[in-house]
């Protein structure tokens, strides 16, 4: 419930589709893994960012909504609306 809350007073809202099972998830931060099938993603733009070197690192590099250009989305499984 808090989730939605968070989703309607926000400005700008990531919509994902799990290339796995074709779930869609919204969320005003990147998604780390799918709420159905629990397929994990990597973050956007992941190959350009420093790569993590544990667990806590790795969970860093997910940003928030606000932090996110449309061109470090993978076309077709995401948009930032």
């Amino acid at each position: 419930m808090k989730q939605e809350v968070n989703l309607r007073t926000a400005t700008r809202v990531l919509i994902k589709k799990c290339h796995s099972c074709g779930h869609m998830m919204e969320s005003t931060r990147e998604i780390e893994k799918c709420n159905c099938c629990n397929k994990s993603f990597l973050p956007s733009n992941y190959f350009s960012k420093v790569h993590a070197k544990n667990s806590e690192e790795f969970r860093n590099l997910f940003c928030h909504i606000d932090e996110m250009h449309e061109e470090d989305l993978v076309k077709g499984i995401s948009v930032i609306w």
